[in-house]
C-alpha cells in the first residue's frame, strides 16, 4: 500500500492533501460500515469530516491524472499472457435530491427498476487473473443537460452536454486503447451491443467485439434484414455447440452455442468464398441445455480465424465487469459517497477505483505474470497462445495461429500515440478470462477478494 500511495503521490501537490488522500484510502479499504466523510473521519481519528470535504470539493489536484495511474497500475498488476477483455457496464447510485449531479428518476437494472438516481458508466480490464475498474463517466440525463443553471450550480464544466452511454463507453475507450495489447477484445451489454454507431465505432479502431443484442436485432443485409431470433429458431438441433464459457466458484459454466458467420455489409458479394477477409462477423445464441427456451443474442466482429471458443470465452468474460463494480460497492465504498458536485463525483468514485484497484492486484500478487494462461478443457480445441511483442504504436488484434491473414488499411480515427509505452503481450485469444463468479462469501479475505466479490445477476 506505501508503494501504490507513493506512485500516485505526486497527484497530490500539497502535503496535507497527500496526507488526507491515504488516510481517504485507508478509510476506503478498512473495515468502516459505511465509507462516508464522517465516517472516514472518523477511522482516521479525526474529530470533523472538514479535511475529507476539501479533498473531494475544493482541493486543487488533478482527477484525471490520477484516473490514469489507476489504469496503468491495474494493467500491469493483472497482466498475463493470453490476453484480456476490456468490457463496459453502467451501474446505478441510489441519490436524492434535486441538486446532487445527474440524480433523475431513471432506470438502474443493478437497483432493480427505474428509481432517483445516478448512472455511471464503467470500463473494467478483466484477464485469468483477476479484474478491475479503469474508467469512469457520470451519465447526465438530457433533463439536466439541457438545464444549464442547474449545471451550473453542480458545477458541471459548460464544455459538457448531454451523451448517451454508448458515446460516453466510447470516449473511455479512446482513452484506454493506446495502453491495451493486440489481443484485446471488447464484451458489452445490449444498452451498447444494439447501438450500430457503437459496433462501428469500435471497428473503426480495429478492436474485435461480442456484445449483446437484442431479440429483435436485424441480421443479413443481404439479400434483406432477417431478426436473429428467427433465423436461431430455425437451426436444428445438431447445430448447437456445447462449449464452456469461462470458470466460477462452483465449476464451470458450459452453455450451448450456436454461431454463424454472417455477411459482411461493406464486402462485395462472393469476398468470403474468394479468400478468408481479415475480419469477419458472426451471430450468436446461448442457451443452458436444461432451459432451451432462454435465449441470449450477441453480434461479434473480429480476425476471420477466430475458433468458437474464443467468441464464447469473450462472451462469458463480460460478466467480469460485475465482479469489479460489486468489489468497489461492497469493499471500498464506492457508491458511499455524500458530494452533490460534479467534480466531487469523480474524486470519490476515482480513489474508490484506486482501491479497489489494489484489491485485485494484491488478490494475485503471488501469482507470476509472466505465467502462460491456464490450459483450456477439450471444448477449447487445443487453441495455444503465440507470444509476441508489441513494437510501435500501431495496433492490428491477433488471430489464432496457423493463419496470415492480410491486414487491413486502419482508418484515420485509430492513430496511436506514439508517446505511450505499450507493454508486452501474447497473440490469441484471452481464453483465460474468467466469467460469471459464482455465489460469493460475506466479508471475504483481503486475499481472495476478487473470487469472492459478491453475487452475480448472470442469467
Amino acid at each position: 500500500m506505501e508503494e501504490l500511495l507513493l506512485r500516485v503521490g505526486d497527484v497530490f501537490p500539497r502535503a496535507d492533501l497527500r496526507r488526507r488522500a491515504k488516510a481517504c484510502v485507508r478509510g476506503l479499504l478498512g473495515p468502516v460500515s459505511r465509507k462516508n466523510g464522517w465516517q472516514l473521519a472518523e477511522y482516521a481519528g479525526w474529530r470533523r469530516p472538514d479535511g475529507q470535504q476539501h479533498l473531494l470539493d475544493r482541493a486543487k489536484w488533478d482527477v484525471d491524472e490520477l484516473r490514469d495511474r489507476v489504469r496503468r497500475y491495474a494493467l500491469d498488476g493483472l497482466a498475463i499472457n493470453g490476453g484480456g477483455v476490456l468490457v463496459i457496464d453502467e451501474t446505478g447510485f441510489a441519490k436524492k435530491g434535486e441538486a446532487s449531479v445527474g440524480v433523475a428518476r431513471q432506470f438502474s437494472g443493478s437497483l432493480g427498476g427505474v428509481f432517483p438516481c445516478q448512472v455511471g458508466v464503467f470500463a473494467a480490464w478483466a484477464t485469468a487473473r483477476g479484474a478491475a475498474l479503469v474508467d469512469r463517466e457520470i451519465y447526465l440525463p438530457r433533463l439536466w443537460a439541457d438545464d444549464r443553471e442547474r449545471c451550473a450550480a453542480a458545477q458541471v464544466p459548460e464544455t459538457v452536454g448531454f451523451a448517451t452511454k454508448p458515446r460516453l463507453a466510447e470516449k473511455m475507450i479512446d482513452r484506454i486503447l493506446p495502453e491495451l495489447g493486440e489481443d484485446t477484445w471488447l464484451a458489452a451489454d445490449e444498452v451498447y451491443g444494439r447501438d450500430g454507431g457503437f459496433r462501428s465505432f469500435a471497428e473503426s479502431r480495429q478492436l474485435p467485439y461480442v456484445v449483446n443484442v437484442s431479440s429483435a436485432q436485424t441480421v443479413l443485409p443481404r439479400p434483406g434484414w432477417r431478426r436473429i431470433d428467427k433465423l436461431v429458431a430455425a437451426a436444428g438441433e445438431g447445430e448447437w455447440q456445447l462449449i464452456e464459457a469461462g470458470p466460477s466458484q462452483t465449476g464451470s459454466r458450459w452453455w450451448q452455442w450456436w454461431i454463424r458467420r454472417i455477411a459482411d455489409p461493406e464486402e462485395p458479394v462472393g469476398a468470403a468464398a474468394q479468400g478468408q477477409p481479415w475480419y469477419c462477423r458472426w451471430m450468436i445464441a446461448r442457451r443452458r441445455p436444461e432451459t432451451p427456451d432462454h435465449l441470449d443474442y450477441y453480434l461479434a466482429w473480429g480476425p476471420a480465424d477466430t475458433p468458437p471458443e474464443h467468441l464464447a470465452h469473450v462472451a462469458g468474460a463480460r460478466w467480469r465487469v460485475e465482479d469489479a463494480i460489486k468489489l468497489g460497492k461492497h469493499q471500498c465504498g464506492l457508491a458511499d459517497y455524500e458530494v452533490r458536485h460534479w467534480h466531487g463525483w469523480y474524486r470519490h468514485i476515482t480513489l474508490s477505483m484506486l482501491a479497489a484497484a489494489f484489491l485485485a492486484v494484491q488478490a494475485c500478487a503471488g501469482d507470476d505474470p509472466g505465467d502462460p494462461a491456464p490450459p483450456q478443457e477439450a471444448a477449447s480445441g487445443g487453441h495455444q497462445d503465440e507470444e509476441c511483442s508489441k513494437g510501435g504504436s500501431r495496433r492490428t488484434p491477433s488471430v489464432p495461429s496457423g493463419s496470415s491473414p492480410t491486414p487491413r488499411p486502419r482508418s484515420a480515427g485509430s492513430s496511436r500515440s506514439s508517446t505511450h509505452h505499450p507493454r508486452l503481450r501474447t497473440a490469441g485469444s484471452p481464453t483465460g478470462c474468467a466469467g460469471h463468479a459464482g455465489d460469493g462469501i460475506t466479508k471475504p479475505s483481503p486475499t481472495s477478494i476478487i473470487e469472492n466479490a459478491g453475487p452475480m445477476n448472470s442469467p
